[in-house]
């Protein structure tokens, strides 16, 4: 084959067009390139920053990022998800009403937290917290200012835009941050960097899209936008308390260092949320709300779903777990070995948010995003009754552990089982399409530990390579003898899927 017709094949592969089945499953191909290329930058950069500038100032950053997302969940106003669940495809009569909405929050947010900062270091007993999250304040000021149109890209399945739209901010930060942390060995480089990419992305949101804005109000259509939002509004409340309250706990009743390791225990960790299943929600949210008032197609879509994202998750959220300690051996200092113990019970935990994130974008489309902030209430809930106890016996793992039960036997059953209904979908399907991936994961976890276990190498990194090539080779054997005797037929997805791509 020559260059040029493999040229144009992967052209033609990534074009945006074509009928919505190619379109989502072209979009979950850039959703996947952005997620890769972002995850893997930030995650390289954050690894190298923080073994540079130990556990104790990395706790820093993530205390200012808690506080930073505490003001921003507690404000999120859900008016892009507003747009973009609306059926019709030209929304501009909208978006500036919109983007003065954006703006007046991203102030407010801005200037609480210039304000708080003292506040916020005492509260946590860190007194660089103050400078650092008075810096952090230009973030709100500039993302409130990017363009509202933007939202088109998901809207309209334009990810090959939003991919460029992304890594641009993500290339000046890693570019940034690394520089300056060569240069001072301190917080300052993740802060300056993270300050960066808001300012690239400011400008890229302009020239990505031809709409302008202009400071107009609209009560009417404000008052609709935030008809539909107030659950996304509410549901930020609860989300923040769930998702970053235990970031919170721990950096005040363990301190600045334990906090350091939680939190990046949490972001190696949680890949099949974040990384996977971020891919897919982002497609199929905007494919779902086309979807909506057709019973069958959305049943199809959600079971799709669901056996895509558990097929890639449930084993990255295992080999996660299996491969832990030799990751951290491999690319972080010894200072960094207690966050050992947490990655293994969060990959649990990313395993388990995987699942939950097919409901999610569900509920949104079909105008019931009330579900998702029920559920998330209830997580609240049990998390308050559970946390103090259990980080007193057990410290941050025991954290961990409540933030892992919760999911296991609460929100992710429930969440289940509303989606089910949903589609009027069958119980015993959904059991069914876990099932495999499930108890393929579970023996692949096995055979990595013990081939971790016996391995004498002699290098951290390619003990991990090892490792990952096991895993694979495991995983693929155990689901194509599985396959044998079902018909879940995860290969025959894999393949309709790069059909519908390359055709």
């Amino acid at each position: 084959m020559s260059l040029k017709s493999v040229v144009q094949r992967l052209r033609r592969t990534l074009r945006p067009d074509g009928s919505l089945a190619e379109r989502a499953v072209t979009g979950g191909v850039w959703v996947a390139l952005t997620n890769v290329a972002d995850r893997a930058l930030q995650l390289g950069m954050v690894l190298f920053v923080a073994g540079l500038i130990g556990p104790d100032s990395y706790g820093v950053m993530a205390l200012a990022l808690v506080v930073m997302s505490a003001l921003t969940k507690l404000s999120r106003l859900g008016v892009d998800a507003a747009l973009i669940q609306r059926e019709e495809s030209d929304v501009d009569a909208y978006l500036d009403t919109a983007w003065v909405m954006q703006n007046a929050r991203s102030l407010l947010v801005a200037a609480v937290l210039f304000a708080s900062a003292p506040f916020a270091a005492g509260f946590f007993g860190e007194p660089q917290l103050t400078g650092v999250l008075r810096v952090l304040a230009l973030s709100p000021v500039l993302s409130g200012l990017q363009n509202p149109a933007l939202m088109y890209l998901k809207k309209d399945l334009r990810f090959d835009k939003q991919f460029v739209y992304t890594i641009s901010g993500t290339v000046l930060y890693v570019a940034v941050a690394v520089g300056y942390a060569l240069a001072t060995r301190s917080v300052w480089a993740l802060v300056f960097g993270l300050v960066a990419s808001d300012a690239a992305r400011l400008v890229v949101s302009y020239l990505l899209v031809d709409y302008r804005p202009w400071p107009r109000f609209d009560r009417d259509h404000a008052r609709e936008l935030f008809g539909y939002g107030k659950w996304i509004f509410a549901s930020g409340i609860v989300l923040f308390l769930v998702m970053e309250g235990d970031d919170a706990f721990v950096g005040w009743y363990l301190g600045t260092a334990v906090v350091g390791l939680y939190q990046l225990a949490y972001r190696v960790s949680n890949a099949p949320a974040t990384e996977v299943t971020g891919t897919i929600s982002s497609v199929v949210f905007p494919t779902y709300a086309k979807l909506q008032s057709e019973d069958r197609r959305l049943r199809e879509g959600f079971y799709k779903t669901v056996q895509l994202t558990t097929f890639v998750s449930f084993p990255v959220a295992v080999g996660i777990g299996a491969i832990a300690p030799t990751f951290v051996d491999a690319f972080l200092t010894t200072e960094w070995e207690p966050m050992v113990p947490m990655i293994q019970l969060l990959a649990a935990w990313g395993l388990l948010r995987s699942l939950g994130a097919t409901t999610g974008p569900l509920f949104q489309a079909v105008g019931r995003p009330d579900y998702a902030t029920k559920i998330q209430f209830g997580k609240l809930v049990l998390i308050a009754a559970f946390i103090f106890p259990a980080t007193a016996a057990y410290g941050a793992v025991g954290t961990a552990l409540v933030i892992v039960g919760n999911s296991l036997l609460f929100s992710e059953p429930v969440s289940s089982y509303l989606a089910v209904r949903v589609v009027d979908g069958s119980y015993a399907e959904l059991l069914r399409l876990l099932a495999y991936p499930a108890l393929a994961s579970a023996v692949m976890g096995g055979a990595v530990v013990g081939v971790r276990e016996s391995l004498a190498i002699g290098s951290a990194v390619l003990e991990l390579v090892v490792l990952v090539v096991a895993g694979i080779v495991v995983y693929t054997a155990l689901v194509l003898g599985l396959e044998r005797y079902s018909n879940y037929d995860s290969v025959a997805l894999c393949r309709r899927m790069v059909e519908t791509v390359v055709a």
